[in-house]
């Protein structure tokens, strides 16, 4: 872990798609972004503009198109996969339903990167695990199977896997999707104590309210571009009006005044 405020990942032309020869798409024009240790960063875009196909890109498990993903000076595509996994933890937006795992077998799954060839737990990684748990407020829950968990709870084991893996960055695909609010805001705080701890952490999220008040800085995708920039920064220079624009959402321009008086609220 490079010092808190150091540049950790940056992203520099990339092209973002999916397919492959003449079925190839490529999703926006070239994106340029970047992370500092420490930083809590929230990605925000539109249904459908390519949101999961960044965050894949940057953690390696999807192919891009042009470009560079560069992680304390080297690139992904030269870095191996293992090594990567060590660098880079990742929760998909998906719901892990599993029968016959407990809390703590899941969140021992993090270690992957760390044990030997036939996955042996090391002293070293039950301190992790168990440290992981206790960070999540899961302890009392650690033998519980995973099927009896609420979704909030489910969550919060999700997040402990990844701490468990001691990665520098950690990539979130709308960590707080399914809960309620009471369950949003703690697994957010939780997050962003993470970051405060030393861990970037990179997620995606359709609640402008979590990414105004807790994040340091936002990635704002749209439709041309991204643009980068602390909440503040964003707000100020009117860089969310493109996202509400009548002409891009079809609502009218009622809706877009509502959202722009809703902003002023920040400022």
């Amino acid at each position: 872990m490079g010092p808190k405020g150091s540049c950790i990942l940056s992203i520099d032309s990339l092209q973002i798609g999916y397919g492959s020869g003449r079925k190839k798409r490529i999703l926006l024009p070239q994106i340029n972004a970047s992370a500092k240790s420490g930083e809590m960063i929230a990605l925000i875009g539109r249904n459908g503009i390519g949101k999961s196909t960044l965050l894949r890109s940057i953690i390696g498990l999807q192919s891009f198109y042009g470009g560079r993903i560069i992680i304390n000076g080297e690139s992904i595509t030269e870095i191996p996969r293992l090594e990567l996994a060590r660098r880079i933890g990742y929760i998909s937006t998906e719901i892990i339903r599993v029968s016959n795992m407990t809390v703590y077998d899941l969140v021992s799954l993090g270690r992957f990167p760390h044990t030997n060839w036939i996955g042996r737990i090391d002293d070293r990684s039950r301190d992790a695990i168990t440290n992981a748990i206790s960070a999540t407020g899961l302890t009392r829950l650690a033998g519980r199977y995973i099927n009896e968990l609420s979704d909030g709870e489910r969550q919060r084991v999700m997040v402990a896997r990844v701490l468990a893996q001691d990665s520098d960055i950690m990539v979130m695909d709308e960590p707080s999707a399914f809960l309620d609010l009471p369950g949003k805001y703690e697994i957010m705080n939780l997050i962003r104590n993470l970051s405060l701890s030393g861990k970037t952490v990179i997620f995606s999220t359709h609640d402008l309210n979590i990414a105004l008040r807790l994040t340091d800085r936002i990635w704002l995708m749209l439709r041309d571009r991204l643009i980068e920039g602390s909440p503040g920064e964003l707000l100020k220079n009117g860089s969310f009006d493109s996202l509400f624009r009548p002409d891009e959402q079809g609502s009218g321009a009622s809706f877009a005044s509502d959202i722009q008086d809703y902003l002023k609220n920040f400022l």
